[in-house]
């Protein structure tokens, strides 16, 4: 704290005590260490009084609030949908990274974790799937994003008194939220070579549903409940229709 006035480094202003009365910068001049710059670092993402520490502590305890603040245009509590999931996106490929597994073993893992063994597939099954294992791979922090329209489109169905972006600002704070059950399956797989993704599957519905019957449902519990888990369902089935369009036309055009 400095007793003297003085100018703050940033805006000019002169004051004293711990933090420039106009603009919140603080007075006394720190040095610059690794240390300032993890507490730097951690404080302003990570901490509670932050906009990310609120968005994920608020899309737990009350999605709505976050939801209907963001669409009444308070850009200043919360951080937007966008960036949330651009955040979470890169958490859960640097952890990949840190843990040092392979996106594409992790992929195959998880193909198999749900039934799907590919020693029971013709090769062309084969084929096209370790073709889509390639593309998410690569392709891997946009995956989550793909099923935000489709969750949109669900809401859409079940609340058409609500306009379509605000079901797509809904599904993308939901979506990205769930990427915390990811990163947690991740350390799990790390672990002890469990791949948890059916696990992670039914928290991320009930999650789901729960969430939805928050943001949109006044009283009725179980009625909204039943609302998000169709909202899932719907979702989830039509991004998995067009995948198998997708692959059906892949199969056709060069598996003739």
């Amino acid at each position: 704290m400095t007793d003297q006035p003085q100018p703050c480094i940033n805006c000019d202003h002169t004051g004293s005590g711990h933090f420039c009365s106009n603009c919140g910068q603080k007075l006394e001049i720190q040095a610059i260490t690794w240390s300032y710059v993890a507490s730097d670092f951690l404080d302003k993402w990570f901490g509670i009084d932050t906009k990310y520490g609120r968005t994920v502590i608020d899309l737990f305890k009350h999605p709505g609030e976050v939801i209907r603040t963001y669409l009444s245009g308070n850009k200043v509590r919360y951080v937007g949908p966008l960036g949330y999931y651009i955040v979470m996106s890169a958490l859960l490929i640097l952890l990949f990274e840190a843990l040092n597994i392979s996106i594409d073993q992790f992929l195959m893992s998880n193909t198999e974790s749900l039934g799907m063994n590919m020693s029971e597939q013709t090769t062309q099954q084969q084929e096209f799937q370790v073709l889509v294992n390639q593309w998410m791979a690569k392709n891997f922090r946009f995956i989550g994003g793909l099923m935000v329209p489709f969750l949109a489109l669900g809401g859409k169905i079940f609340y058409r008194k609500t306009t379509y972006l605000h079901h797509v600002i809904t599904a993308a704070y939901f979506q990205s939220y769930t990427t915390w059950f990811s990163l947690i399956m991740l350390l799990i797989y790390k672990i002890s070579g469990y791949n948890a993704s059916g696990i992670v599957m039914i928290v991320t519905t009930i999650y789901l549903m729960v969430a939805y019957m928050l943001v949109f449902s006044s009283g009725k519990k179980f009625k909204g409940l039943m609302k998000g888990l169709l909202i899932w369902i719907v979702g989830y089935f039509l991004m998995m229709v067009i995948a198998m369009v997708v692959g059906v036309t892949y199969l056709i055009l060069f598996h003739v």
